[in-house]
């Protein structure tokens, strides 16, 4: 064997090895956020739009007494408060006069929160909501909409 071949193979099994570390350290620095996250729960301030018409938003701020915001195809607001529960990727929303409005379940939000998907049960119906943006969205009695950043 040439010394050529065997440097070119030294550096090729070099190789193989650092990039078999760096795919190892991924994978448990992300099994590590989805361990947390689904222990501690996953961060879910932000606005949501429905993944099938994009005409619902929900929005949430849990620093801000856990608010929450749904605004539905028709444009009409349905505000509260919600709680975790046991799981704390299941939310109860209450309205503001303390009626229940619906579930939440949280089924993942990624590490840089630019991408995510939760779903609200309500009534019978069951709809999946993306995450848009990790700024929270709110309408206000005028119409506009507050950005909380």
């Amino acid at each position: 064997m040439s010394r050529r071949f065997v440097s070119i193979t030294l550096a090729v099994v070099c190789l193989a090895v650092l990039l078999g570390a760096a795919g190892q350290f991924a994978i448990n620095r992300e099994t590590s956020y989805m361990q947390e996250c689904a222990s501690e729960g996953f961060v879910i301030d932000g606005y949501y739009r429905d993944d099938k018409t994009s005409r619902e938003t929900l929005a949430f701020l849990e620093e801000d007494n856990c608010r929450w915001q749904l605004v539905d195809q028709d444009g009409i607001c349905t505000d509260g408060q919600f709680k975790r529960t046991d799981d704390p990727n299941i939310l109860i929303l209450k309205k503001e006069n303390g009626e229940e409005f619906g579930t939440v379940h949280v089924a993942y939000i990624s590490r840089r929160r630019d991408q995510g998907w939760l779903y609200l049960f309500r009534d019978t119906k069951v709809t999946r909501f993306n995450l848009v943006s990790t700024y929270p969205a709110f309408m206000v009695e005028s119409g506009d909409v507050d950005v909380e950043s």
